[in-house]
């Protein structure tokens, strides 16, 4: 009864010799267990954020920017001709297609899906009657724009679940936005606020809405023909306008985040914050701006020394406020991100990163200041360097990066 204790009178000396035999055990199982088991150096880099697969993409996307911008512009003199002038657009924006080759193996993922449902079928019908009168790329563009949903269904299938690194890190900016909002400007009971808490909480299982017999349902007034690719396009378009329940609403919202995240598979933060962050601060202050007194309005336009191509109309005005504040508040977001004395692990990831891009003539404050100017080139030069870019040229941190010669403007205390 007592075979439990039989060692509690062993000398000091006994016990730490057992300990360290016992470590010493557990110490060679470990090792004998890894070359049993030949775990690779990629193996084990996996676990960390930086994996192979993100130095990949990583690579990936300063090939792209490099390739969509412009050498022969200087981005101190004219940012918009150096990010834009080029027609080789990047898709980072919420709603954008995704690449042809994802687009092709997420085609190729629905026909090899089990699940069978007839939305599903209908789009193969579709696809079919394309291909008899358009090229091949241009059918897989056609059937992922009129069948986004059926896509969003295979996307949270096999590739967002809980997880999914994307899916937390979205869920997580999303947190931290919400929690700042909260902060900024008696934003906390702000309706806007609430309803991206709710539907925050709702997109912690977006594939709720993409279950395969509800798609059927929203297809099922739909009628396809494999000869007719004309009827089919006229009947699609009749759908999308009068019975599509994913044009509107929250499931509209769900679509565009799902197809958001499948485009943001492994990418550094320095995508998300221009991508996403900037786009939550501009629906908050889009209507908060909107709310002021046009005096108001008038006077901080006057304050801040906006350009003179804004006092035209009062909706100039507005629009620059709101630019210039969303800019404004997911720089600081993202430098947070990245302080050192804040998130150390956040800033090893950083420095990680910054040494890939390194090899591209790039760093990650680069890709942040291009991939939001991107956001704006189909405005037109005009509006994206007189409004979209405002608060650009008062940022330390892009005169540094971009080796500007001025001296950054400082910022005025306007109470914005």
């Amino acid at each position: 009864m007592f075979s439990l204790d039989k060692h509690i009178h062993r000398s000091p000396r006994g016990q730490r010799r057992s300990s360290h035999l016992a470590h010493s055990l557990l110490l060679c199982t470990l090792l004998a267990l890894m070359f049993c088991l030949h775990v690779s150096a990629d193996d084990l880099r996996a676990y960390k954020y930086v994996s192979r697969a993100r130095e990949r993409q990583l690579e990936n996307l300063a090939k792209r920017i490099n390739e969509s911008v412009n050498p022969n512009r200087y981005p101190c003199e004219s940012f918009y001709d150096y990010v834009c002038s080029y027609s080789k657009p990047l898709f980072t924006i919420l709603g954008h297609l995704p690449e042809l080759d994802d687009i092709m193996k997420l085609s190729t993922e629905l026909q090899q899906d089990p699940e069978k449902f007839t939305a599903k079928d209908k789009m193969l019908t579709f696809f079919v009657s394309c291909t008899a009168k358009k090229l091949l790329e241009d059918c897989y563009r056609e059937t992922f724009e009129y069948f986004k949903p059926v896509f969003g269904y295979i996307i949270n299938k096999n590739h967002i679940g809980g997880n999914s690194v994307e899916h937390q890190t979205f869920l997580q900016l999303l947190d931290t936005f919400l929690y700042k909002a909260a902060q900024t400007h008696n934003f906390i009971h702000h309706p806007i606020r609430h309803r991206l808490l709710t539907l925050k909480e709702k997109f912690r299982m977006p594939q709720l809405y993409f279950r395969p017999h509800e798609l059927s349902e929203e297809y099922e007034p739909l009628m396809m023909y494999p000869e007719s690719y004309k009827h089919n396009v006229r009947n699609l378009e009749l759908h999308r306008r009068r019975n599509s329940t994913y044009e509107l609403g929250v499931e509209r919202i769900m679509l565009d985040w799902t197809l958001y995240l499948y485009q943001s598979r492994n990418m550094p933060m320095s995508y998300y914050y221009p991508t996403l962050n900037v786009h939550l601060w501009m629906t908050l202050y889009n209507t908060t701006e909107r709310d002021r007194e046009p005096k108001r309005v008038h006077e901080l336009a006057e304050c801040l020394k906006l350009p003179p191509y804004v006092h035209v109309l009062d909706e100039a005005r507005v629009l620059a406020l709101v630019y210039l504040k969303a800019f404004q508040n997911a720089w600081v977001d993202y430098s947070t991100w990245i302080k050192p004395d804040r998130a150390s692990i956040n800033n090893e990831i950083y420095e990680h990163e910054n040494r890939i891009l390194s090899r591209y003539k790039l760093d990650n404050k680069k890709v942040f200041f291009i991939l939001y100017a991107r956001n704006f080139c189909e405005f037109g030069k005009e509006l994206s360097e007189n409004i979209f870019y405002l608060g650009m040229k008062q940022n330390r941190d892009f005169a540094d990066s971009f080796d500007c010669v001025f001296a950054p403007e400082p910022r005025l205390p306007c109470n914005v």
